[in-house]
């Protein structure tokens, strides 16, 4: 199971409220997350379940991107945020892209024991 250990805010700059991560995707509908969540200057303290947002950015079909937020984060979508931290380490970290990417053939070790 893949989980992410090092959480940084996924939310835009200079949000108000907590600061969260995406910690683990669920494989369910509709489509849920688990987030880490914590005070500006602190450690995470909070682990919640929320659902996905559903916004996308009406590009078409081939071009299109959904938001990989939760549904009604403060801010601007995630589609719409410039990351270059982010984008390096999806380029440089299977881990850390493998928690990014949707529609993936699960892996035998995300299944919990029978």
């Amino acid at each position: 199971m893949e989980v992410m250990t090092h959480p940084r805010c996924e939310l835009e700059d200079d949000h108000r409220g907590l600061h969260a991560a995406a910690v683990r995707f669920l494989d369910m509908e509709p489509p849920k997350t688990v987030w880490a969540q914590w005070a500006d200057g602190r450690d995470p303290e909070s682990v919640v379940v929320l659902r996905d947002c559903a916004r996308g950015n009406g590009a078409p079909p081939g071009a299109d991107d959904r938001c990989t937020l939760y549904v009604d984060h403060p801010g601007t979508c995630s589609f719409d945020l410039l990351d270059p931290e982010h984008e390096h380490l999806m380029a440089i970290n299977g881990a850390y892209r493998r928690m990014f990417e949707r529609g993936r053939v699960p892996d035998p070790e995300d299944s919990p024991p029978n």
